[in-house]
């Protein structure tokens, strides 16, 4: 068992399978990944082409450690950052396409439009177009807030933690993957990987700040469970805990259980988070998410299935707060500036926002998908349909937002360390659903217009070290 324990304990820095091989042995030693290549996304009315870092998985570096303490008991940590290949830069503003810009009669100059945004309740002629026109503006600078990748610009976003191994488990604390988004990729076909992979479309909490975590793994099941003590991961605190009341307005818990032998595996996540909206002094309950997936294994072809169920109730923001913050300072020569200190106030998270709609409110989310994994000598085929659908209401959400999506990738190896590789992936948005697709791991922007399609084609490469 203290072997199984300690592999998995140094496994929890990259959970994504294929990513990174665990540390063994006592030192320290310089680990990474270099992710680099092209992609052309066509989301309709805009298209881009561009180089891209992280296609296939994050690119980063890092630095861990292990020392074996004798009697079954070993130290270890990981400090990992997030290097954007194409830039040099540790933080992502590669979302793309959030609102466009479109002429509102009464209105001199052309203003943000966003789809689905309106007036929440009817206003004087005099005063509506403006108003309208800083919904939008309001809601597009908070897509833009919360779809950048390491806003804080952090040294080790990616993960940084220590822990200690013992006979009965291992105890890690830090900057973490959260059980929910380790059950995530390691049980559905593409991992993090490309923009077939089902994350485009999912809500879920990829990591949790100020976090303990306890795990073990025992005859094939495996067992985590963690408590973070707050810091969200969009403008306010720097992914500090919250020091105003409630203090535990931010925190976090999740677990999960999965069991896997050579022939299949399964797995099972629960994870909440608390918040505290704009305007309220109440810890609720915020994004709360449950999942479960399986594969099953015939000779070199893995089928994969999975679930991911995600709720939010209480968005920071609602549609009708960002009205009344606009409407507030319609004659504030400083509106902008009043407006962008308050949402800086906030602790405000990624899942603040429908990521299907691409608007402020709440999310009633779910995510299905339907995988396959073939292994060759010289490479991995993989291929994906996926199809989410959210039902949440708000007045900026008054239909259901569906979208089935389908992805297709191919890695050839040159040797153990360097892959090439090729993908592709459609999203056909439905109804009030506008997701665009982008690179590894999650949503890639927002398309347009509800209904309008987003599809990638995606080359490159990617080396280990």
């Amino acid at each position: 068992m203290r072997k199984s324990v300690l592999a998995l304990a140094l496994a929890a820095a990259v959970p994504a399978a294929f990513a990174q091989a665990p540390m063994t042995g006592n030192g320290v030693e310089l680990y990474g990944i270099v992710d680099i290549g092209f992609e052309s996304v066509d989301n309709g009315a805009v298209s881009v082409n561009r180089i891209t870092s992280g296609i296939s998985t994050g690119s980063r570096w890092g630095i861990r450690g292990r020392e074996d303490l004798g009697g079954g008991y070993a130290a270890l940590f990981t400090l990992e950052s997030r290097i954007e290949v194409d830039t040099g830069a540790m933080q992502n503003n590669g979302a793309t396409f959030f609102c466009s810009t479109a002429a509102v009669p009464g209105v001199p100059t052309p203003v943000t439009s966003c789809p689905g945004v309106t007036l929440t309740s009817p206003l004087p002629p005099a005063v509506a177009p403006a108003v309208l026109g800083g919904n939008n503006a309001v809601n597009a600078s908070l897509l833009g807030a919360v779809s950048t990748v390491n806003s804080p610009n952090a040294l080790f976003d990616r993960q940084a933690y220590a822990g200690l191994i013992t006979p009965f488990g291992a105890i890690l604390a830090g900057r973490q993957y959260t059980p929910g988004y380790e059950t995530f990729v390691k049980y559905n076909s593409f991992f993090d990987s490309f923009a077939g992979n089902p994350g485009q479309l999912a809500t879920i909490n990829l990591r949790a700040n100020n976090a303990v975590q306890y795990r073990a793994e025992l005859k094939g099941f495996t067992f985590a469970a963690m408590y973070g003590f707050g810091g969200a991961e969009g403008i306010a605190g720097g992914r500090s805990e919250r020091t105003t009341p409630p203090t535990n307005g931010d925190d976090f818990w999740g677990f999960e259980l999965q069991y896997a032998t050579e022939r299949f595996g399964i797995a099972g996540a629960y994870q909440q988070n608390r918040t505290v909206p704009y305007q309220s002094t109440q810890n609720l309950k915020g994004l709360e998410t449950y999942n479960i997936g399986g594969w099953v294994g015939f000779g070199p072809v893995k089928v994969y299935g999975h679930y991911l169920s995600s709720k939010n109730e209480n968005p920071v923001f609602t549609p009708a707060q960002i009205q009344g913050l606009v409407l507030a300072n319609a004659t504030n020569p400083n509106a902008l500036a009043t407006i962008t200190g308050i949402i800086a106030s906030q602790y405000l998270n990624r899942w603040d926002v429908n990521a299907l709609r691409g608007v402020v409110g709440p999310t009633d989310a779910d995510v299905y998908h339907l995988g396959l994994e073939w292994a060759f000598q010289t490479g991995r085929l993989i291929a994906a349909y996926n199809h989410a659908e959210d039902s949440s209401r708000s007045p900026w959400a008054t239909a259901d937002a569906k979208v089935d999506s389908f992805g297709l990738a191919y890695y050839y190896y040159l040797s153990k360390r360097t892959w090439l590789y090729g993908a592709y992936a459609l999203a056909n948005n439905s109804d009030q659903a506008r997701p665009a697709l982008g690179a590894a791991c999650c949503v890639g922007g927002w398309t347009g217009n509800f209904g309008e399609n987003s599809q990638n084609i995606q080359i490159g490469m990617r080396h280990t070290f």
